[in-house]
């Protein structure tokens, strides 16, 4: 009862929608009036009726919709809305009110549109009945619509109209015949005569109700159509679609079988189509079975399955690449399976493996050693873990490589139980993995091997193991600790040279203050091994030794610790500008040759700090050094300009003075108009900058450090800042300058002197993002991805009369990293009485 009561609530409900108060608009009569270009209103009231109506409510709406259907005043425009509407709210009872407009040109197209969703056969057969009254484009359209139906009634109607001699007819009834996919269709596709140009058509045909028969379980009826439209006299868009069907539709063994057979011919557009239907096959067990084929088919075929195979991880086809593998004796296939059973592959194939990667070089062996470094499956790091305890040196020796390759840090305890073992061959290929994946806790194995092995090879990898361990660590001073310890134990001669020579791969003081005394040492071999490792050191300490070294020694050796050593380390832009300079200056105190000193001169040219400039200018006064050192401080001055303006022209004027040519005074002129106003391009663009940098964060990217509060933005942070003057165009190119990388920071300041207080804009641009700081406070901040262009940003800003502090911080993600900023007036001309520059540090 209650239900009864909630259905007629509804359907009253509903019709009050209809029988609206008379001041209310009727949707319905709207409708009725509707043509194409006026307000939309009454097709979107409907469309919100039927929208919020349940299926159960649908028959009111029918009926008032078949109403105005026969009304006489609805406009055709209103008709083709109607009909649309009907194909969702009709049913039988609207088929009569419909069937009349499939012989009216302007309604045909709306009224099959109307019948074609609905489930009544009444719907059917008024289209089946409108066959005879209709012609042309409208008959072409009723048939369509039968098709769509998939009308199997329809059947002898459309096999009589396919053979009408319209084409356009017969090729839709063609059509519609493969649509509704019946056996008696297929009957009546396979006995339908038709011309030369509607082959293709008939062909298509065929295809669609094959397509139908399969999917209703009648595979071999459909099996029956396919194979014939894979003759060589079919266009090779049918032979294909057929072939697709056919796989389909044949028993797992026999598809597998002509797949095989496919990849295996010579038709290239058949092997094109089997192996796309191959690879876009949804059915594993049909995959499975061709991957099992594998190694009963020919050389050619089996060389492109497997390279369809090698993108197919989820096909079964491990065990017929361990077949081919066996049984083929063609190297090409061979190589091929063993490339597919990097994928395919599983631990207990790593054996196998190894054995052929240890085999004879050559194309076989890198294959394998590639495939043990590809597979993938779990358990295969501890399968090579496991194959070092192996009794075969080749065995031993290959797991060890592919561990080291691979990375597998749960093969460092093996590794280094290796290394201390008896077979040196073995001990050596263990020593290679550490270098390549070994830690810092490895180094203490590492240098005793060093110290006391007798095996030059092994020695030999056990220090190029340790520099590279030395070299990824950054606790260099403590990687230094295991190696010294070692050095002080060594009896041997040959250990102690080794492990001198790699103490410059850690650095330190400790470090640096063993290879000095060993300079002093009684063996011959140990004082040179000493003073190659001083010549290499990385660090500015070894400035002085070098010095020392360079004073005290035979001229040739002496000439060898300038120029490789202390040369060397003053070119690094690692190192400070004063270490540089103090090296420099005893360059020049301790060479004899002019030869080290130009070079120094050169290598001072680089060096941005207002001492290099005084360097150059004091040694502008040896009359063998003067045309040199005046160039370079003249390369020097126009550098520093905007940073140290008052010593660069101090400089050049005193560079002038020692001057002996016209065409010396002449550059030096250039170089004082030039540093006149170096702070500041015509266009506003600054150019005088210090930068520091760059700085990075473990597990940050560029984006994140946008954020990180770093040393140059904390009160008193230690920060070592050096000058950068930019092009007129203001760009400063950090990752030239910084030589590249990803996901750091870099920080440039300067100070804007203004001689009154007045607004002014600030006109920015970066690669990546970009924050500002003006006296301390920050006044910009956009964390962007983005290429640099001048002005991307623009932020107006209050100068104070005197010196104003700009701080600029610039992160880069990857790729290009630039900043620029340009400062001019509030309204964007030419800002006045201001001076640009970093003030002096």
């Amino acid at each position: 009862m209650k239900s009864l009561a909630k259905s007629l609530f509804g359907t009253a409900l509903l019709w009050s929608c209809f029988a609206l108060p008379a001041q209310q608009p009727d949707p319905f009569a709207d409708l009725a009036r509707f043509t194409f270009g006026q307000n939309r209103q009454p097709l979107a009231q409907m469309e919100e009726i039927i929208r919020k109506s349940a299926p159960a409510e649908y028959p009111p709406i029918e009926a008032k919709l078949v109403a105005l259907l026969k009304a006489p005043d609805t406009t055709k425009d209103a008709k083709r809305y109607i009909c649309r509407y009907l194909g969702i709210v009709g049913s039988a009872a609207c088929v009569p009110a419909v069937a009349e407009l499939l012989t009216d040109a302007d309604l045909s197209h709306p009224a099959r549109l109307a019948l074609e969703p609905l489930a009544a056969p009444e719907a059917g057969a008024a289209l089946r009945a409108a066959l005879p009254k209709v012609q042309g484009k409208l008959l072409a359209g009723v048939i369509g619509s039968i098709g769509i139906r998939r009308d199997a009634q329809a059947v002898g109607a459309l096999a009589t109209l396919a053979r009408q001699p319209d084409e356009m007819i017969a090729a839709t009834a063609l059509a519609a015949l493969g649509e509704i996919g019946t056996e008696e269709a297929a009957r009546a596709l396979e006995s339908a005569q038709v011309p030369p140009a509607l082959r293709r058509a008939l062909a298509r045909a065929k295809i669609a109700a094959a397509g139908h028969l399969s999917a209703a379980g009648k595979n071999a009826t459909a099996a029956a159509i396919y194979r014939p439209l894979m003759g060589e006299n079919q266009p090779a868009a049918i032979r294909v679609a057929a072939l697709k069907g056919l796989i389909g539709a044949l028993p797992a063994a026999d598809a597998v079988k002509l797949i095989a057979g496919m990849v295996q011919g010579d038709d290239e557009a058949l092997r094109a189509a089997t192996l796309s239907a191959f690879i876009s096959s949804p059915d594993k067990a049909l995959k499975d079975g061709v991957a099992s084929a594998l190694a009963t088919m020919k050389p050619a075929g089996q060389l492109i399955l497997l390279g369809v195979l090698a993108d197919q991880p989820e096909v079964a086809a491990r065990a017929g690449l361990l077949k081919v593998l066996d049984q083929s004796s063609e190297e090409k296939i061979k190589v091929a399976t063993l490339n597919c059973l990097a994928i395919h592959g599983e631990a207990a194939d790593v054996p196998k493996l190894a054995s052929l990667a240890g085999g004879p070089s050559g194309p076989l062996a890198e294959a394998a050693k590639k495939a043990l470094q590809r597979l993938g499956k779990p358990g295969v790091d501890e399968a090579l873990v496991k194959l070092i305890e192996s009794s075969n040196a080749a065995d031993r020796a290959i797991a060890l490589a592919t561990l080291a390759n691979r990375r597998v840090e749960s093969a460092l305890p093996a590794l280094v139980r290796l290394l201390n073992g008896t077979d040196a061959t073995v001990a050596v290929e263990a020593a290679k993995g550490l270098g390549i994946m070994g830690k810092s806790d490895q180094l203490k194995d590492l240098a005793k091997v060093i110290a006391s092995t007798s095996q030059a090879p092994l020695r030999a990898a056990a220090a190029d193991a340790a520099k590279a361990i030395c070299r990824r660590t950054a606790d260099k001073p403590a990687a230094a600790q295991p190696l010294l310890a070692a050095l002080a134990e060594a009896k041997d001669s040959p250990g102690r040279i080794a492990l001198l020579e790699t103490l410059p791969f850690t650095g330190g003081e400790a470090a640096l203050g063993a290879v000095t005394k060993a300079i002093k040492d009684a063996s011959p071999e140990i004082r040179s091994a000493a003073t190659s490792a001083l010549i290499a050191w990385p660090e500015a300490a070894a400035g002085a030794p070098l010095l020392e070294l360079a004073k005290n020694a035979p001229d040739a050796q002496a000439i060898v610790a300038l120029r490789d050593g202390c040369l060397r380390l003053a070119e690094m832009d690692e190192l400070s500008a004063a270490d540089r300079v103090a090296i420099l200056k005893g360059v020049f105190e301790v060479a004899k040759r002019a030869e080290e000193k130009k070079r120094a001169l050169a290598v001072l040219a680089d060096v941005p700090s207002a001492a290099a400039l005084d360097l150059l200018v004091s040694q502008a006064k040896d009359a063998a050094l003067q045309t040199d050192a005046i160039k370079a401080g003249i390369k020097l001055a126009r550098q520093i300009a905007g940073v140290h303006s008052r010593q660069a022209v101090d400089a050049l004027q005193n560079l002038k003075g020692l001057a002996a040519t016209d065409d010396l005074k002449k550059q030096i002129d250039d170089a004082l108009k030039a540093v006149q106003n170096a702070g500041q391009s015509p266009d506003g663009f600054i150019l005088a900058w210090l930068m520091a940098g760059p700085f990075t964060k473990e597990g940050k990217d560029g984006n994140a450090l946008f954020d990180e509060v770093l040393p140059p933005e904390q009160p008193g942070g230690k920060v070592e800042w050096r000058p950068v003057t930019a092009p007129k165009s203001g760009l400063v190119e950090l990752d030239k300058i910084l030589r590249g990388g990803d996901n750091r920071v870099a920080y440039l300041k300067t100070q804007i002197v203004s001689d009154t207080e007045q607004e002014a804009l600030l006109e920015m641009g970066s690669d990546d993002g970009i924050k500002v700081w003006l006296n301390g406070k920050v006044v910009h901040a956009n964390n962007a991805v983005r290429p640099c262009a001048p002005g991307q940003d623009k932020k107006k800003v209050k100068l104070a009369k005197g010196a104003n502090a700009l701080l600029v911080k610039i992160t880069q993600g990857g790729g290009q990293w630039a900043g620029c900023v340009r400062l001019r007036a509030a309204d964007g001309r030419e800002i006045k009485d201001v001076t640009v520059g970093p003030a002096a540090e």
